[in-house]
Order: structure tokens, then sequence, then C-alpha cells
């Protein structure tokens, strides 16, 4: 009898340990991630070990060139923020945002805006050019004022932290 009472005194502690275990692998190393921008649907997004491709949902640092308007919408800088958006184009595909439209392969896309939904002034990345062989454009339609690409250019291979699927969504 003692020695069941301490195997089910030991159990709950040992569960617990087990628990804080599995959810500090998958915390650590940004194994999954939550999501609550709407230009990617909300909910739990777990790393997966793929290459970036048209299509694929990534996660990376908000680029430099981006920061002064992070900085102007937030009062942060947002150097150490990610974010989650799809690959619209890749290497090989070609981007034009120089009018009022981006294009993609020759294709209208969606409008390129000139002012957020507060008024600011949003940057706008201004090419017509063939991604290279490490460059992709991400842009989100589920939202229209997605910070994507349109903004920001393009983002390189190496600026990409990850490749996520969605686990749940909401």
């Amino acid at each position: 009898m003692p020695k069941l009472i301490a195997m089910r005194t030991l159990a709950w502690p040992l569960g617990l340990l087990s628990v804080w275990m599995v959810i500090s692998w998958l915390l650590a190393d940004r194994q999954i991630v939550i999501n609550t921008s709407p230009s990617v649907v909300p909910g739990i997004y777990l790393r997966v070990n793929e290459w970036p491709a048209v299509g694929r949902i990534v996660d990376f640092r908000i680029p430099a060139r981006a920061w002064p308007y992070i900085r102007q919408r937030t009062g942060h800088t947002g150097r150490n923020w990610y974010i989650l958006k799809p690959v619209a184009a890749g290497p090989g595909d070609k981007v034009n945002t120089l009018g009022r439209w981006l294009y993609i392969n020759g294709r209208k896309i969606a409008p390129i805006y000139t002012h957020d939904e507060k008024g600011r002034l949003l940057p706008h990345w201004r090419a017509d050019c063939v991604l290279g062989p490490h460059e992709y454009f991400v842009y989100s339609n589920r939202i229209w004022n997605s910070f994507d690409s349109r903004y920001y250019g393009p983002i390189k291979r190496c600026q990409i932290a990850t490749v996520r699927i969605p686990l749940a969504t909401w």
C-alpha cells in the first residue's frame, strides 16, 4: 500500500514535468508559432523542413526598409518581430510594382495602396524585375491592407527563418 501511494504522489509531478518538457521543446527554437495577424489564417503554425516556394507560408524578420513605417505605426522598430506571409512569387518570376497595381508574371494581382487605414503614408517598393535565384515576393490576399512585399520588396532566402504549415486554425 505505501508503494502505491508513493507512485501516485510521483505521478502528478512527473506528468506535469513531461507536459512542460514537450511545451518547452515546441516553443524552443520556434518549433511552433501562434499567428494572430489576419493576413494569414490565425492559428498555430508548425515549423517544417521545406524550402520556400510559391504557395507556402514563410516567416521572416521585418525587413530593414520597413522599419520606419513600423516605428510610425507602432512606436517600435520591429527589428525582432517576425511576419508570417504566403509566398506569391519566387525565383524566375516577373514582378511589377511600378504602377498602382501588383503584377506577377503579367497577371494583375492586387492594388498597391499609398496610405494605410489610418491615413499614414505607406512605403512603396517600385520595380519591374525578374526575381533572382534566392528572392521571394510575399503577398496575402486575405485582407486588403496586408503589409507585404508590395511595400518593402522581395525578401531573400537568407531572411526567411522557416516554412510553416497550419497545425490548428480558428
